[in-house]
């Protein structure tokens, strides 16, 4: 996913030329137990008050606490949150009802943190909310990629380099980076070649960074937590729905991709954040939990589930805890002409494709500044 706030990762996709593959959507459900499901849309009217009418008019939340609503965001907007403050104890400060971060807030923190809210940083907990819900009136649009990540990025940045006479390799791992006092000599790729350069930046998480011989605290301090994704694969029939945030299921998003990819048959991709306790699950017992978020949206009138790909990333992101920000590493290390990129790295934003996007430009004025 990625969120109409992301303004970094939406200016790098433009640059490659691949903007029009990933489709903002205007509209975004959150479906609960029984199936009633909080439209959230911007209206005509200036952010802040955009989301309003969306609010205002749903039955998903009492008026009451669609009044509590108003006063928490307020909250939020003026309140700074403490240091070693957790997401959910700066919620409570607020008074902030219970079943609104159920219904509304956790939704929306746990998928974009990949973290429990009893555990998340409240410093990038108001990032999001006040990133999401107060910005710009297409903040809150959600961008779903039409075409796998390797068209909308990869291919797109090969073609881009090699165009402007840039040599990339691939399938060319770094076995070892050579230091020589307090600068990178060279580098040698794992088919035993040896390259040098003036600069080096490594895009790489920190543990394939000890394995090159560069230790970082971070390698040893920051933990990370995994992402389930289900890919699901129905019968012919129809699935009449976009996309929706799930409440009550560990798989709390689901995405309608029938007929996308080039592909005519019903394909859904389901996605559990902040998936620790499924580790250890079945293959099976996964698949269920997925099928069962899709019937929440769907309904049971819902094709048959025909075939189901399970892909698990277990170091997805690091954990956005309070105190983070103090291990995360700056683009510049302690050799002169190495440095480092990554949603790891310290760009002020949580694991996202903003943060990965932000990390390399500040590795690159890094370089410049001193070339």
């Amino acid at each position: 996913m990625l969120l109409g706030c992301c303004s970094a990762a939406k200016k790098f996709l433009a640059k490659l030329g691949s903007s029009a593959l990933v489709d903002f959507k205007d509209e975004v459900r959150i479906v609960d137990e029984s199936g009633e499901a909080l439209s959230v849309k911007a209206s005509l009217l200036p952010a802040p008050l955009h989301l309003a009418p969306s609010i205002i008019g749903t039955r998903f939340i009492s008026t009451r606490d669609k009044i509590s609503l108003a006063r928490v965001m307020a909250g939020i907007a003026r309140r700074n949150p403490g240091k070693e403050q957790t997401a959910l104890d700066y919620l409570q400060s607020l008074r902030c009802p219970r079943v609104l971060v159920e219904r509304v807030i956790e939704p929306v923190l746990i998928s974009a943190l990949n973290e429990e809210l009893h555990q998340a940083s409240a410093r990038y907990a108001r990032m999001v909310l006040t990133k999401i819900l107060m910005g710009s009136r297409n903040s809150c649009k959600l961008g779903v990629p039409k075409a796998p990540l390797m068209q909308v990025i990869e291919g797109p940045a090969l073609r881009y380099l090699c165009k402007r006479g840039r040599e990339v390799r691939t399938c060319a791992r770094v076995e070892r980076l050579n230091i020589e006092g307090d600068h990178i000599r060279s580098i040698t790729l794992a088919g035993g070649e040896e390259l040098a350069y003036d600069y080096y930046v490594c895009a790489v998480p920190p543990w394939s960074l000890t394995e090159m011989g560069f230790q970082t605290p971070a390698a040893e301090e920051m933990t990370w937590h995994p992402i389930i994704s289900a890919h699901l694969f129905y019968e012919d029939g129809n699935l009449d729905f976009d996309q929706a945030c799930v409440m009550g299921e560990p798989f709390q998003w689901v995405f309608n991709k029938s007929g996308g990819f080039g592909q005519k048959f019903n394909y859904v991709q389901t996605v559990a954040s902040a998936a620790d306790n499924l580790i250890g699950f079945s293959a099976n017992e996964i698949i269920h939990l997925a099928d069962k978020a899709v019937t929440k949206v769907a309904g049971r009138r819902k094709p048959a589930l025909k075939r189901a790909v399970l892909y698990t990333a277990r170091r997805a992101t690091f954990s956005t805890t309070p105190g983070t920000d103090a291990i995360r590493p700056t683009s510049k290390t302690h050799l002169g002409n190495l440095f480092l990129a990554g949603d790891w790295t310290d760009t002020h934003w949580p694991a996202t494709i903003e943060s990965a996007v932000r990390s390399g430009h500040t590795a690159a004025k890094a370089v410049i500044s001193i070339a």
